[in-house]
Order: C-alpha cells, then sequence, then structure tokens
C-alpha cells in the first residue's frame, strides 16, 4: 500500500529536458529506483578504445588493485611500452615458471 502512495506522488519523467543541467537537477532529487519500471533497455556500441579501457578497469577490481597499484602498473607499463593488461600478463607467466 506505501509503495503505491509512493508511486502516486513521484514527479513524472519530463518528455524533454532542454539543457544537461535540467537533467542533472532532476536526477539529482529523484531516484531512478521510483522509475524503474519506466525504464528502457537501449543497445549502443562502445568504441574499441573505451571497450578495452572497461575490460582494463574490470581486470583491476577483480584483482582488487588500489588506486595507487595501478597507477603503479599503467607507469610501468609506458615505461615498457606496452599495455597494463599484457604487462600484467607477462607478470603471471614469469612468477608461474
Amino acid at each position: 500500500m506505501k509503495n503505491k502512495a509512493m508511486q502516486k506522488n513521484k514527479d513524472e519523467i519530463p518528455e524533454e529536458f532542454e539543457t544537461i543541467e535540467q537533467i542533472q537537477d532532476f536526477w539529482d532529487t529523484h531516484s531512478t529506483a521510483d522509475y524503474w519500471d519506466e525504464m528502457e533497455d537501449v543497445e549502443m556500441e562502445l568504441s574499441p578504445t573505451l571497450k578495452s579501457k572497461i575490460e582494463l578497469r574490470k581486470l583491476y577490481h577483480l584483482l582488487g588493485l588500489s588506486n595507487e597499484q595501478v597507477v603503479s602498473i599503467e607507469n610501468e607499463a609506458r615505461i615498457e611500452n606496452i599495455d597494463s593488461k599484457k604487462l600484467i600478463s607477462k607478470w603471471v607467466l614469469e612468477r608461474l615458471e
């Protein structure tokens, strides 16, 4: 019952926003959880560069690396002129030998 009462009092999502700031203001004061049933799935294609960066961030997260460790890895990769993922793989393989 409380959920229905809350839904009746929620603001409608505007059909259009005139500025980015209006979008930010709206979502700064509203929860997407209240509008989940109105959300639509979207498909998007990421550039290879962005896709690679996301995969790398997932790897860092999976490995439980701190920001400081990530910075160190990225600096070392720059020095060795290889990407960070290859550097991590190299280190793992060296350790297994």
